[in-house]
């Protein structure tokens, strides 16, 4: 086995519009998380920050890919259950991104909603993880491109998180240490403000991960800083390898074709077509033939309604807005109907929220829809300010938190 020594830069913000920092992060030796956090009245900063402290405390038994899903599973579950018992963090959830270090020189890398990881080696930056969001699932559709979906008016709105659900589906995958590769953890505050062919150009002019962290916030911040903004860079560098100096003119581009796996994806040519079997010749009595004829409608007809009554979308019924199952319009003679009715009414909306909505933008799970509709609600009734009692006993005087040592960061 190579060997490699860890060293880390992490760096969170509270950016340049926000007046308060719902991002947390861990940085503990070899495990590493950036957490988005969400919900009104500051239940974003609770979540995320159990989040953090659930993974803290469990990071020790953390020897596979299962013992880290496993550990998310369960933060989800404490998670909702304080969203369910107070009323103060009803609704209240957090993305991730997170990896660990295993000793067997490979890493673990999980992630739910739309924190992300990268790994960016030999002035290339690929991507490790796929967002769970509605606009990644525009581009899967091929509705709208990579470039248009980073300025998506609904791009904040995702279709998994901690704490939203008893149950969540927490994607994770294990891969070989690349040595002298560094890892970026960060929230969408870094890539909603910068593309990731400038991440590649920021990374290939920096010496360390405490520069690279650093640098990286201060070109969202540049760039705008609309969201709270949190980054780690984690450097697994030969300790043999010798100190390069970066060039004058960065020429990274950042576009390598590479899909979320962190696979180069190459084409390869369509195969051959199989060859047509000869026909064989069958004589069916008239019983035999309507029989058969009966069982195709009959397979027809289950067909259709199992995809009649799959998926969910958002429509008005009237002028209240609500979640429907099944397919706009309905197939055949199977009508969606009404799974949850919202607080929203047609009079609440925007004319851009109202258009969107009579497009019945459609959704794989409920959860989805549903949180679809409560970011509509966020920006058309945005709660009241309350003031929650402090549950962490350390002060950050900075909105900015570094480290590039062993030593947990949570803000």
């Amino acid at each position: 086995m190579e060997e490699f020594t860890i060293t880390y830069g992490a760096v969170t913000h509270v950016g340049q519009v926000r007046t308060g920092n719902e991002d947390s992060l861990l940085a503990d030796n070899n495990v590493f998380m950036v957490a988005d956090g969400m919900g009104g009245h500051n239940a974003g900063e609770i979540a995320s920050l159990m989040a953090v402290e659930h993974l803290r405390e469990t990071a020790s038994g953390i020897i596979a890919e299962t013992d880290l899903v496993q550990a998310l599973v369960h933060a989800n579950e404490v998670i909702y259950a304080e969203s369910m018992t107070n009323h103060l963090h009803h609704g209240m959830g957090t993305t991730l991104a997170a990896m660990v270090v295993l000793d067997n020189n490979n890493i673990v890398v999980a992630h739910v909603g739309d924190s992300r990881v990268y790994m960016w080696h030999e002035k290339a930056l690929t991507r490790l993880s796929k967002d769970h969001s509605y606009v990644q699932e525009l581009v899967d559709e091929g509705i709208v491109s990579i470039e248009e979906a980073r300025t998506h008016p609904r791009r904040n709105i995702v279709t998994r998180a901690l704490g939203i659900d008893a149950e969540v589906d927490i994607e994770a995958n294990t891969f070989p240490v690349t040595v002298g590769a560094w890892y970026v953890l960060c929230s969408d505050g870094l890539v909603d403000e910068i593309s990731d062919a400038d991440i590649a150009k920021v990374l290939e002019r920096c010496t360390t991960p405490h520069e690279a962290s650093q640098a990286l916030v201060d070109a969202a911040n540049a760039a705008g800083g609309r969201d709270n903004i949190t980054v780690i860079v984690v450097s697994t560098a030969s300790p043999y390898a010798e100190v390069v100096v970066p060039a004058e003119v960065p020429s990274a581009s950042g576009t390598d074709d590479t899909d979320p796996a962190g696979v180069p994806v190459v084409e390869t040519p369509a195969a051959a077509p199989a060859p047509t079997p000869a026909k064989k010749k069958f004589r069916f009595g008239p019983v035999l033939f309507w029989s058969a004829l009966g069982g195709i409608v009959l397979a027809v007809l289950v067909v259709f309604a199992a995809y009649g009554r799959t998926g969910y979308f958002v429509s008005f019924q009237g002028d209240d807005v609500v979640v429907l199952k099944g397919r706009p319009g309905g197939v055949l003679w199977f009508n969606p109907t009404v799974e949850a009715r919202t607080t929203l009414t047609r009079s609440d909306l925007t004319e851009a929220f109202a258009l969107e909505i009579t497009g019945e933008p459609t959704f794989s799970e409920s959860s989805a829809a549903q949180t679809y509709v409560n970011g509509i609600r966020d920006e058309v009734q945005p709660n009241t300010t309350t003031t929650l009692p402090a549950i962490v006993t350390t002060t950050m005087p900075s909105t900015s938190t570094t480290s590039s040592t062993s030593t947990t960061l949570v803000k």
